[in-house]
């Protein structure tokens, strides 16, 4: 498909067409995820019980294992040869590219991103409110569900005293040294008491990010486990290290 000027006047639409266009993004959305946890294997029972002919094909050949050129040149040709417009021509080019999206194992939030921009600046801010608008209720049902949780070692139970001994400035200055990759990943050790201090020292929209790295990590090996407190526990020896150096001086 090409996206240019001619495709944006075959796409117009009203504001509750578009509206109504933000449900297949949201569904969507919810089958990356899915796909991401899961598995593609996950999507069959969506693909089987799917209402839309494009989104059924699409599932189908995805889970099939065709390569993503041939899915989207099938799913060009069903979508071509029924010279669409307005709205239907929107959601197929909507679930074309979702489809495409999830094939690729792309993060749900850059498929989001994608999916809107069909639906032009001024529907951004409509669907957060419609459709996100719980996400702060997600956040805190999520650090209340990681309370009690315990830590995964030994080790790990020794790194979250630790963080539970550090001030706020220590864990601020934690938090600088160790990427959004490398922390999930020592969230996964230590326990919730722990996490919640550090989620505590985020903004909501870092705490968000943040979970949703952990919520992706696949299951983590011993060896994963280990090179996450190793690298935490250098990190935070050089900081008190740094901070005693400080106080001689």
């Amino acid at each position: 498909m090409e996206y240019d000027w001619q495709f944006s006047q075959k796409i117009k639409c009203s504001d509750e067409e578009k509206r109504e266009c933000m449900q297949l993004i949201s569904d969507l959305i919810n089958l990356s995820i899915m796909a991401r946890r899961n598995g593609l294997l996950s999507l069959i029972q969506v693909a089987e019980e799917s209402a839309s002919f494009l989104l059924n094909k699409g599932l189908q050949l995805v889970v099939d294992g065709v390569t993503p050129q041939v899915v989207r040149n099938v799913l060009e040709g069903y979508i071509l040869s029924g010279d669409f417009e307005g709205k239907a021509l929107l959601e197929r080019c909507i679930t074309l590219e979702g489809l495409a999206a999830i094939q690729q194992g792309l993060h749900p939030k850059v498929t989001k991103e994608f999916l809107l921009s069909f639906l032009g600046e001024d529907s951004y801010d409509k669907y957060q409110k419609e459709f996100e608008g719980g996400n702060r209720d997600s956040l805190e049902s999520y650090l209340k569900n990681i309370e009690d949780t315990p830590a995964s070692s030994a080790i790990g139970t020794e790194l979250e005293q630790i963080i539970l001994k550090l001030d706020d400035d220590g864990i601020e200055k934690f938090l600088m040294e160790i990427n959004t990759g490398d922390l999930a990943k020592f969230m996964k050790c230590i326990g919730g008491q722990a996490q919640l201090k550090i989620f505590n020292n985020l903004s909501e929209k870092a705490a968000d990010a943040l979970r949703d790295t952990v919520e992706d990590l696949e299951s983590l090996n011993e060896s994963d486990l280990a090179n996450a407190q190793e690298l935490a526990l250098e990190i935070i020896t050089d900081l008190q290290q740094q901070s005693a150096n400080t106080v001689l001086d």
